[in-house]
């Protein structure tokens, strides 16, 4: 995937370690995950699929399996 503009405050070397990366959006190919207003949205396809807020409180649009297996 791609990273979008990043202020990083800390780089090593070849292979990145940072400390802080200051980013709205991270996009890894088919998903996304953006922050705005204290929420983070995670969208495949451009549609959100779930949210999960800064009281952590988790909405998302399917169900949820307990005990399942991946």
């Amino acid at each position: 995937g791609t990273l979008a503009t990043a202020t990083i405050n800390t780089l090593t070397s070849t292979t990145t370690t940072a400390t802080t990366a200051n980013i709205t959006t991270v996009d890894l190919g088919n998903w996304t995950v953006t922050e705005s207003s204290g929420v983070l949205y995670f969208a495949t396809g451009g549609t959100n699929k779930m949210k999960l807020d800064s009281s952590g409180d988790l909405t998302v649009v399917g169900n949820i399996t307990a005990y399942g297996t991946v």
